[in-house]
């Protein structure tokens, strides 16, 4: 009986074409990272001053999203077409990405001429325009594009092993789980020194790793398959969605350096969040996440990210001439400008472009 409801329980999960709860867990993610850029948080709570970690919960969302996805193209058409998951993911990355770093570009070269940064701007820019700056440190509006760049480099190299060699993916994932955990509690240092100039602590990352992305990963693959639904369902009930919420917060509000078990906790207890939320959507959290408001921030979360930076910028500069306005403000007011102009972007130019994904459906 308890196989059959199983059963009845994994087609229902295989059937549900998509995940409500993910948009208000993207709202969650950027929000943080608005705050993190835009307040800072209070040193007398830890666990405010570490918004840096909804990149984590981003990089969760990813590796979970894009691979079901992919699973069920193959379970659908019997392969993954790489030519279709390309154009997909271009149409949705690419314009945005480019139409704001031509922006920038033109604003500095004809209109701030005299900007401090503007030196800095276009040594980074082709490190941006490669999707390489995982692997340098920018320092001007570009520096949040390090975690994309760390995405599109999965998109690069994970869909291949699915398409190529999906019997050895497993095997695959766990070898990269273990060597970026080998960087997350620092035993690969003497070798990332010796071989590149640069430890754990010279990049950002270095500290997040691939660690989020890879679990993402496996928490689809054990999804998909009906012998993994049946042992890791159960234990992803309603429940499970407060109890890993409680342990995120705990764990972030330590102290200090994060790296190494607290890092690795953290991944895992996002891990089991997410899969909490796709698994028990009748769930309390899983309703909560589905909010019609969240919802809306969560899906225009990506060109928050790419905007927030520039936004708070033009704050700060009307912080100068003003007045100061207080971090809460700042924050509230960056969140809101962010939010507006994603909108917009979104309306206005991203969605005329995604329209064009349905001629790459599998």
């Amino acid at each position: 009986m308890a196989h059959e409801v199983g059963e009845r329980s994994h087609a229902a999960f295989l059937a549900r074409r998509n995940f409500r709860s993910l948009d208000g867990l993207r709202c969650l993610a950027i929000v943080t990272v608005v705050w993190h850029h835009a307040h800072g948080g209070y040193a007398a709570l830890p666990a405010t001053r570490h918004g840096f970690l909804g990149v984590d919960l981003f990089f969760v969302i990813s590796g979970f999203l894009i691979t079901t996805l992919l699973l069920r193209e193959r379970a659908r058409t019997g392969a993954i077409s790489l030519k279709n998951f390309y154009a997909r993911r271009t149409l949705r990355i690419f314009p945005p990405y480019y139409l704001i770093l031509a922006g920038l570009a033109l604003v500095l070269l004809f209109v701030r001429r005299e900007a401090t940064m503007r030196a800095a701007f276009f040594d980074e820019l082709p490190w941006c325009l490669t999707y390489t700056t995982n692997w340098v440190e920018p320092t001007t509006l570009l520096s949040i594009t390090w975690s994309l760049a760390a995405e599109e480099q999965f998109y690069l190299l994970w869909p291949p092993v699915e398409r190529y060699v999906p019997r050895h993916a497993l095997k695959i994932l766990l070898v990269l789980i273990v060597v970026n955990q080998c960087v997350n509690f620092r035993l690969a240092d003497p070798v990332l020194q010796s071989w590149f100039g640069f430890g754990h602590d010279d990049r950002k990352i270095l500290q997040v790793t691939f660690t989020p992305i890879c679990l993402g990963v496996l928490l689809a693959h054990l999804l998909d398959d009906p012998r993994g639904f049946r042992r890791v369902a159960p234990a992803l009930g309603p429940a499970a969605a407060w109890l890993s919420t409680l342990g995120i917060v705990a764990v972030a509000s330590l102290d200090g350096d994060l790296s190494g078990a607290p890092r690795l906790a953290l991944h895992l207890l996002m891990t089991v969040l997410l899969g909490s939320v796709v698994v028990a959507e009748g769930g309390m959290a899983a309703r909560a996440l589905a909010w019609r408001p969240l919802q809306k921030i969560g899906a225009v979360s990506y060109g928050m990210y790419l905007l927030h930076l520039i936004v708070l910028d033009v704050v700060l500069r009307v912080d100068t001439r003003v007045g100061p306005m207080g971090r809460e403000a700042r924050f509230v007011g960056c969140a809101a400008l962010t939010v507006a102009a994603a909108l917009l972007m979104y309306r206005w130019f991203e969605r005329p472009i995604l329209s064009l994904k349905s001629r790459f459906a599998s």
